[in-house]
């Protein structure tokens, strides 16, 4: 007998309103709109090509094409040329119509209807409205800063590979939990509106080719898009206000340092550090001498011992 699939409900969902089922979509318009919903921000927006909706949906451009137009037939959806500094065009700007309101009454909260269209604000989302407040000792446990600081303890002052203390069952799960699920990439279009909005409020010349750049290197960091919003609103705080030049790519990176924002993909890599040496710390264990007990194997290190060789302990 097969097992049943699973899913981890940490990677997010997708809800969806059930009159949408009642609305005559074609299956591959209705799969395109769920996509459109997976991406969009609060207020319904999102910025994808149709190169990666094609990879994500692996239909042809063409078809996508065709799947946008009905939802756009059926008011599901609204688009919008984007320009570039040039001024051509190079990206649609979409828009679920019924994204921002769904979402106020999944809160409880009602959106008060106006009489006109009015051109909603897309300033960035306090991310403490995306953090649940209350925590379970697991949930903490399960948090990736905590994890890591745990990680720490266990061989801060032991000699490489040995630890100083055994990690819990619980470290263990909640680890291989964090490396299963890694970080889920933002979509390159949407940093790039980010930054081309950060920098013409900050009133300067964004050329394409630098902002590229600024993308590529974030998505190269491993940066998610929660950390890219704290760096943008970091560098809209502190960036001098008389400093008319276009930073360097060199610069930015000093920028994003600066924030104190560190990419929990890079915190992954540490974690599975920490993992490889537990590792090695067992097999070190279990080709010691039969004399050599458990207790002897995680004794402290001694005082004054040079652990510069090692600069995670």
């Amino acid at each position: 007998m097969s097992e049943h699939p699973s899913f981890d409900r940490k990677k997010g969902f997708v809800a969806l309103p059930v009159e949408i089922l009642d609305i005559d979509l074609s299956p591959g318009a209705f799969r395109t709109l769920v996509e459109l919903c997976r991406m969009a921000n609060a207020e319904g927006y999102c910025w994808p090509s149709l190169d990666q909706l094609s990879q994500r949906l692996g239909r042809s451009k063409s078809a996508i094409s065709g799947y946008l137009k009905e939802l756009r037939g059926a008011d599901l959806i609204e688009t919008e040329e984007q320009q570039t500094a040039s001024g051509y065009n190079y990206r649609l700007k979409y828009r679920v119509t019924f994204w921002r309101d769904w979402r106020s009454s999944l809160r409880g909260k009602t959106t008060p209807k106006t009489e006109r269209s009015v051109q909603p604000s897309e300033r960035l989302k306090d991310s403490k409205n995306h953090i649940h407040k209350n925590h379970s000792a697991m949930d903490l446990e399960s948090n990736l800063d905590h994890l890591l600081e745990q990680w720490a303890r266990c061989f801060k002052g032991a000699p490489y590979p040995s630890a100083k203390t055994i990690p819990t069952s619980q470290m263990l799960t909640s680890t291989d939990e964090h490396l299963a699920r890694g970080t889920m990439k933002p979509i390159s279009a949407d940093i790039t509106a980010q930054l081309t909005k950060l920098w013409t409020e900050l009133s300067l010349d964004s050329g394409e080719a630098y902002v590229s750049e600024q993308v590529e290197w974030l998505h190269k960091s491993g940066f998610s898009g929660s950390e890219i919003a704290g760096i943008i609103v970091h560098i809209q705080k502190h960036w001098p206000r008389h400093w008319r030049q276009f930073p360097t790519l060199q610069q930015f990176e000093k920028l994003v340092k600066a924030s104190g924002i560190t990419a929990d993909a890079q915190k992954r890599n540490l974690l599975k550090s920490y993992l490889k040496r537990w590792g090695l710390a067992q097999k070190h264990l279990r080709n010691d001498t039969p004399s050599c007990s458990l207790n002897t194997a995680f004794i402290p290190a001694k005082s004054g011992m040079n652990t510069q060789k090692y600069p995670w302990i």
